[in-house]
């Protein structure tokens, strides 16, 4: 009799184990687990369709950047707060959404070119900073900056709670982020100054 129960003590306990490590490797197969990377891409002097026509008035040079995220997790997983700042000030830099453009680009395909290179590359803007990856997919996604300074910095959140302060963070500083501290060429930089002060030019002589 006591045998048996020594016995049945051991399955219990046997199962129990099994039953805990099944729910730890479910947990473990089921966490989000993403691969993000944050690529500066050179420079654009200009977005157009492929008929041609300008996204908008007064382009100037800006920098190419480019967002892939790895989704290796089986939830979809949501991004939001997508900023950009200046490395010195920590000022919000203006970038690039597909919602800011006029109303007949929406739904088109656009190019971004490089005059110097003499490259061209399709634009795949987000509409908005921010929006979901699928699970266990890539997304790609590209926007523009206009830096005022040769540093900047580009920070991206998760829906992912975190006990890591985001440093960059006005609010919601508690969430998983990836952060890029890009520092431009000399000669993007002087490019990007050339062009600016080329349309401030243009401007004024056309008032």
């Amino acid at each position: 009799m006591l045998r048996f129960l020594l016995d049945s003590n051991i399955i219990s306990l046997l199962i129990s184990c099994i039953s805990l490590v099944i729910s730890f490797l479910t947990f473990w197969l089921n966490r989000k687990r993403l691969d993000v990377t944050i690529e500066y891409s050179g420079l654009v002097d200009r977005v157009e369709t492929f008929d041609k026509d300008p996204v908008y008035p007064g382009q100037t040079t800006s920098g190419f950047i480019v967002f892939k995220v790895l989704n290796m997790s089986p939830k979809d997983i949501g991004f939001f707060d997508i900023t950009l700042y200046d490395g010195l000030t920590h000022n919000l830099l203006p970038s690039f959404y597909q919602f800011a453009i006029r109303p007949e680009f929406d739904g088109k395909k656009l190019l971004a070119i490089n005059d110097k290179l003499g490259t061209t590359a399709n634009f795949n803007p987000l509409y908005s900073n921010y929006g979901i990856v699928p699970a266990n997919s890539l997304k790609r996604f590209e926007t523009l900056v206009h830096p005022s300074t040769k540093t900047f910095i580009v920070d991206i959140k998760f829906a992912i709670k975190t006990l890591r302060k985001n440093p960059y963070a006005a609010t919601r500083k508690y969430y998983k982020h990836y952060s890029k501290v890009i520092t431009l060429s000399d000669e993007d930089w002087k490019t990007i100054q050339k062009s600016r002060q080329q349309v401030k030019e243009l401007q004024l002589q056309e008032r």
